[in-house]
Formats: C-alpha cells, sequence, structure tokens
C-alpha cells in the first residue's frame, strides 16, 4: 500500500506531466500558424493558444509553489500529522 504522501506525489507528477505536454501540443500549434497572413481567425487561435500556455504555467507555478510550501512545513520523509501509513 502506497502511503498518502507518495500518492500525493504520483498525482503531482501526473499533473505536471499533463500541463507541460499541453504546453507542447500548444507550442506545436503555434508554430503551424507561425509564417501565414493574419486574419481575424488565425490572430483568435493564436491568443487562445497563448491563454491555454499562460494557464498551463500558472498551473505548474502553483503547484510547484504548494509543493514547496509543503516540503518546507514537513520533515524530510515524513507526512503531516503522523500519516506515515
Amino acid at each position: 500500500m502506497q502511503k498518502m504522501a507518495e500518492r500525493s506525489k504520483v498525482r503531482f507528477d501526473c499533473a505536471i506531466r499533463k500541463s507541460l505536454s499541453t504546453i507542447k501540443v500548444a507550442h506545436v500549434q503555434l508554430a503551424l500558424l507561425t509564417g501565414t497572413s493574419a486574419t481575424e481567425a488565425l490572430l483568435a487561435s493564436q491568443i487562445e493558444l497563448y491563454d491555454v500556455l499562460l494557464d498551463q504555467i500558472s498551473g505548474i507555478h502553483s503547484s510547484l509553489a504548494g509543493d514547496l510550501k509543503y516540503t518546507r512545513l514537513t520533515p524530510y520523509g515524513s507526512s503531516p500529522r503522523g500519516l506515515n501509513s
């Protein structure tokens, strides 16, 4: 049985990987749009992709900040409030 902290770490890692994958896809799509003549639809698509990038980066930042806060509050190798089981 996994410890609570280990399960949390797995969820954290999966969330980061998903965000990074989404960023990669948006980056590729933006690269495909670059160099084409600017139209309202193209600019709207680019803005949507940049919104996706900003949202994912913000999510990663929040996750990392939360993990750092948790790490600083918790002694190395233990869970808060005796949740080691």
